[in-house]
């Protein structure tokens, strides 16, 4: 338990504090997904959730405010993560795994990823390109991603050593480390003569059950930043 900073034996309504737990469903942020919210609550006292971060590599780090009761260090914990925030910010992630294959596919291979976010509200993707894109562009990558939404095809994650995902063609990820075991996330149809699904990626983010999960995809905005 922290608060102020600093290492806490208890505290109480109105505290904001940062909690450690043993083990925990939230999602700490990473990969430019970000951190889940929700509640924790145990027999004395309830505590919002706002954000969960994860700091010094392996730990998840809670960060909320007590609203109820008072809480020590030690005590059980019911975690509740927000699940309707938690679903958009799902299907925000895995249409940025679509949007990724379908920019590759328009503008070129040179196209990875140099950055992200995706909260619940959007996904924003950054990529290295020296030119703006076209109307025409931009209508082709809504419709390569839109089809696969409506393909509603399954959403497939697999642990695989490090080598032998990279070695099946998964993309790996701009500025991201990746342990000896890692996730790879795939979706979208398989088309003929592939042997491989529409988007196959390393990600340790979460994800809708089935393309058609995500709904519906646009894109509201392309511009340049001063980085390039």
């Amino acid at each position: 338990l922290i608060k102020d900073g600093k290492k806490a034996d208890s505290a109480e309504k109105g505290d904001k504090v940062s909690i450690i737990t043993n083990q925990t469903p939230f999602y700490g942020e990473s990969g430019g997904q970000a951190g889940d919210s929700g509640a924790m609550l145990t027999e004395s006292a309830r505590i919002e959730i706002h954000d969960t971060k994860r700091q010094l590599g392996k730990l998840w780090v809670h960060v909320g405010v007590v609203t109820q009761g008072d809480i020590k260090p030690g005590q059980g914990v019911d975690m509740r993560v927000d699940r309707a925030r938690r679903t958009s910010i799902r299907a925000n992630h895995s249409a940025t795994h679509l949007l990724h294959e379908a920019l590759r596919q328009v503008l070129g291979d040179h196209i990875a990823q140099k950055g992200s976010l995706q909260d619940a509200e959007r996904t924003r993707f950054d990529v290295s390109q020296n030119t703006a894109m076209t109307d025409e562009q931009l209508a082709k990558v809504e419709t390569l991603v839109n089809d696969e939404i409506r393909a509603n095809s399954e959403v497939v994650t697999r642990l695989l050593p490090l080598e032998d995902a990279m070695t099946s063609g998964a993309r790996a990820l701009f500025g991201e480390k990746y342990d000896e075991e890692v996730r790879v996330v795939s979706m979208g149809s398989q088309k003929l003569g592939a042997n491989h699904s529409f988007s196959v990626e390393l990600c340790g983010g979460t994800h809708t059950q089935r393309t058609g999960d995500i709904g519906l995809f646009k894109i509201v905005s392309e511009s340049a930043v001063s980085a390039g």
